[in-house]
C-alpha cells in the first residue's frame, strides 16, 4: 500500500500502511497493476477571523496520479456560528494554496482502491454526520475532517496508526502561530 505522509514544510515522515485485504490465488494483498487507483489526501488549513486555532477551516482534497481529471473537495461549513452544518463538496480542480487565507497543508498519504471506486474514500468522508452539530459549542469544520479520517482508517483502508500521524502534524500546523 502506498502511503507517503509529508508536509509542504516539513520532511517525510512514515505514513503507515493499509490493513485492507484483496484475495487473491496465492491469499496475499495484491493492489498493484491496472485494477487499482491511489487517491491521495492533502489537507488545507485557512486563517480564521479571529486567527485562533478553533476559527481556522479546513477542508480536504483528493487527486489522483492516475487519474489527472480526479480532484474532489469536502468540507463542513456553515454561514453563522448559530446556523446548521452543511457538507460541501467540490467535484473539479482546485488550487487551495492560492486562496488569500491559505495557511498550510498536510499531505495525509494515499489509499488504494478498487478502479471504479476512486469516490470512496470521498464518500467516507462525506458521510460524517453534520446534523445538529450547531448545538455542540466545541464541534467545527475541524472535528469533522478528523472524523473523516478516522472513518478511513475503520474502513480499512488505512491503519490507525497512520490516523494518528495525519492527526498529531494536522493539529500542529491548527495551533501553529494561531492567536491564544
Amino acid at each position: 500500500m502506498f502511503s507517503s505522509k509529508s508536509s509542504h514544510k516539513r520532511k517525510q515522515g512514515s505514513g503507515g500502511s493499509s490493513s485492507r485485504k484483496d484475495s487473491n490465488k496465492t491469499g496475499e494483498l495484491d493492489d498493484t497493476g491496472d485494477n487499482y487507483s491511489t487517491i491521495c489526501l492533502t489537507l488545507f488549513v485557512f486563517r480564521g477571523r479571529p486567527d485562533m486555532y478553533y476559527k481556522r477551516h479546513v477542508l480536504i482534497y483528493f487527486t489522483s496520479p492516475e487519474n489527472s481529471n480526479f480532484h474532489e473537495t469536502v468540507h463542513a461549513q456553515r454561514d453563522t456560528d448559530a446556523s446548521p452544518w452543511a457538507i460541501d463538496q467540490i467535484h473539479s480542480r482546485v488550487d487551495w494554496s492560492m486562496s488569500i487565507n491559505y495557511l498550510s497543508h498536510v499531505n495525509a498519504g494515499a489509499v488504494r482502491v478498487c478502479r471504479g471506486e476512486e469516490m470512496m474514500p470521498v464518500n467516507i468522508v462525506a458521510a460524517t454526520p453534520v446534523q445538529g452539530r450547531e448545538h455542540d459549542s466545541g464541534w467545527n469544520c475541524q472535528n469533522f475532517l478528523l472524523e473523516g479520517l478516522q472513518e478511513i482508517a475503520n474502513c480499512g483502508l488505512q491503519t490507525q496508526e497512520w490516523y494518528e500521524s495525519v492527526a498529531g502534524e494536522f493539529m500542529d500546523y491548527l495551533l501553529d502561530g494561531a492567536v491564544s
